[in-house]
């Protein structure tokens, strides 16, 4: 299959993925409006609005979302999702069923944007296991900033790219660069003749003022060989996740806003924390009790942990957990450590241990797997003295372990039961990388943002992915 076809194929999936996501939401809703109220909905003003969805979805890039970053896609669904509302909301209003059917109504549409979250996490992973799920791309630069590019996009296929080469003056021509081979210089990108159809470049060259010029002149040559040039900005630092383009001139700007927490974003993320950590307990209720029963009879010791972290300013604040680890585990840690060097070397770069005789056998592996230790915290939620999302929650003394600016960034927010981190690394890093998500997440905050790591925690948790 050629690169159209196979962008065909996975636009094709997309639209399947989301029409099936508004299915279900819809038949799940007309089942509760009949089973209360004994009420039919009319269905051809869902059907039209449903049809105008997938049009308005299509317009805003969405069938493939080849290129986007994954927070950008879901802000994205959640609007074209709004819109489909406020049509359905017409078309009732016109024939006269908006008071029957409203619930109907608002219930679809809140459900849609979560569920098509899912259906098209299925669609790309099958996709990927494919090896259709993007679009094929070369990285121009294969210094630190085209090493972190590549990194990016072989970790996340949501970004839809596939990079294929790499062009650079730093490697020679044959060798590979996390898997990737090295197809010449960088001005060998102008004239590479490919045994395949690639359109898009990224210039990911070192930011100097030298090859500031050198990548203007260069993406000019480039635009006419690739449909696509992607210039990578030299402002990973500051606040980008949803930057805008604004041209002055002859010059472009990056126009970013800054999102570190007003009183009224405060607001916004506490009521957003209730409203979801409320329903959420009381789900999670049998589930903890549960849990709590099958850690009493398999070691001895109360149910429960509590421990005090470092919160918001860095207040001491008292966490409760499902405990997972047996009596006495810090002495065990630590005399496991003073004869095991290499285990005393990844809890210090990591503050985890892959084999932790610390934790219950069994029980105590699966409760961790699955996060349902970490339920209890939502009555930490309700408190105020956590959030659903946001850095994760540590001790005051590990706390220390991070740079001044990562420590100032991280008390700015209340710390979370879920955050950008657990969804990306989990487990699967070091210190370095753990500051750097939770920077992130402060520095990028918006609530699109949140929506994405939960519905990312929920997936991640059910394959229990990167825990141990």
């Amino acid at each position: 299959m050629d690169a159209a076809g196979v962008s065909g194929y996975a636009g094709a999936m997309y639209v399947f993925a989301d029409a099936l996501a508004l299915g279900l939401a819809a038949g799940a809703m007309a089942l509760v409006l009949w089973l209360g109220w004994g009420l039919t909905p009319y269905a051809w003003p869902l059907v039209t609005a449903g049809c105008g969805w997938l049009v308005f979805r299509w317009a805003c890039g969405l069938y493939p979302p080849e290129g986007i970053s994954p927070v950008e896609e879901l802000r994205r669904s959640c609007r074209t999702s709004a819109t489909g509302g406020f049509v359905h909301l017409g078309m009732l209003a016109s024939i006269g069923l908006l008071e029957t059917e409203r619930f109907l109504m608002l219930a679809l549409w809140s459900l849609a944007p979560p569920l098509a979250y899912f259906a098209r996490a299925a669609v790309l992973h099958n996709l990927d296991r494919l090896r259709a799920s993007g679009k094929a791309c070369v990285i121009v630069g294969a210094g630190q900033i085209g090493h972190d590019i590549l990194s990016q996009l072989q970790r996340e296929p949501e970004f839809r790219l596939v990079p294929v080469g790499i062009f650079s003056d730093l490697a020679r021509r044959g060798a590979h660069i996390e898997g990737v081979p090295v197809l010449g210089s960088v001005a060998d990108a102008e004239t590479f003749v490919y045994p395949y159809p690639v359109r898009h470049v990224i210039l990911a060259l070192t930011p100097d003022g030298t090859d500031l010029h050198r990548t203007t002149r260069l993406a000019s040559k480039l635009s006419h060989v690739y449909a696509k040039v992607q210039i990578i900005s030299a402002t990973s630092g500051v606040a980008n996740m949803l930057v805008t383009a604004r041209p002055i001139g002859a010059y472009l700007s990056l126009e970013m806003g800054q999102p570190r927490f007003s009183a009224r974003q405060r607001s916004v993320k506490r009521i957003v924390d209730i409203l979801v950590a409320a329903p959420a307990l009381l789900l999670a209720a049998p589930i903890v009790a549960i849990a709590a029963v099958l850690v009493k009879i398999v070691s001895p010791g109360p149910a429960f942990f509590s421990q005090m972290r470092e919160g918001l300013d860095g207040t001491p604040i008292r966490i409760w957990k499902v405990r997972t680890m047996v009596m006495n585990a810090e002495v065990r840690l630590a005399e496991y450590l003073s004869t095991h060097p290499a285990a005393r070397f990844e809890y210090e770069r990591t503050l985890k241990l892959r084999n932790d005789p610390r934790v219950i056998p069994k029980i105590g592996r699966f409760l961790r797997k699955m996060s349902i230790d970490e339920l209890p915290q939502l009555l930490n939620v309700l408190k105020g003295q956590l959030s659903l999302v946001g850095p994760r929650v540590m001790l005051a003394h590990e706390v220390q372990r991070f740079s001044a600016t990562g420590q100032r960034l991280r008390r700015e927010v209340p710390p979370g039961i879920t955050g950008l981190w657990q969804v990306l690394y989990r487990n699967n890093s070091d210190l370095e990388v753990w500051e750097r998500a939770d920077s992130y997440y402060v520095s990028n905050w918006s609530v699109w943002l949140d929506l994405w790591i939960l519905l990312r925690t929920v997936k991640i948790v059910l394959t229990g992915a990167g825990a141990f």
